[in-house]
């Protein structure tokens, strides 16, 4: 079953203007940091996540020349922001689930994965197990809720880059968060 949501989840993500691969465990800090690198960034913000270290991601950061910072960072809001520093900055999450049928990662804030990580920088890539793919948000969110799990302070569904048609119904990229999304799917 995981193989036929990990093909749904790529196909949902690309109609969400999002972008996919799916790599081994191996590859996958590789992948990821040249996907970043590919896209300018000059500066990683890494949810404080075990999984992080566990595929070497911050040493990859480091080849590829983008400097990598751990949450919570010393940075200040404005810095943050980008607007101090480089703007081309990308925020590094390991969602707790993803939807396949939306294409939607779920993020759940925690003293190490903060609630601005995916929404402050201009880039946004997600770590992704492929165990972590359900099938409904109906799913994910009975799991997120369910009796006996800490009930996160924030949970944020993410579905392809930022957008909004709020002002004269004319689309705009990046008023709420990301200018793009990338996941990694490990698998």
């Amino acid at each position: 079953m995981t193989g036929a949501l990990v093909d749904d989840l790529v196909a949902s993500l690309a109609r969400r203007k999002a972008s996919a691969q799916v790599m081994p465990a191996a590859e996958a800090a590789r992948a990821a940091a040249r996907a970043m690198a590919d896209a300018g960034v000059a500066r990683a913000v890494l949810a404080d996540d075990p999984l992080m270290g566990d595929l070497g991601l911050p040493d990859a950061l480091r080849r590829e020349g983008i400097e990598a910072l751990l949450w919570p960072t010393p940075l200040n809001r404005r810095e943050m922001l980008g607007l101090e520093g480089p703007e081309d900055s990308c925020g590094v999450t390991v969602p707790r689930m993803a939807v396949a049928e939306r294409g939607t990662v779920v993020l759940e804030a925690s003293p190490g994965h903060g609630r601005g990580i995916d929404v402050t920088n201009r880039h946004h890539v997600a770590l992704l197990p492929a165990g972590r793919i359900v099938a409904t948000l109906a799913e994910a969110l009975a799991r997120t809720f369910a009796d006996g799990h800490p009930v996160p302070s924030a949970v944020s569904l993410v579905s392809g880059p930022s957008r909004s048609s709020d002002i004269e119904k004319i689309s705009t990229l990046g008023a709420h968060g990301a200018l793009s999304e990338h996941v990694v799917i490990i698998t």
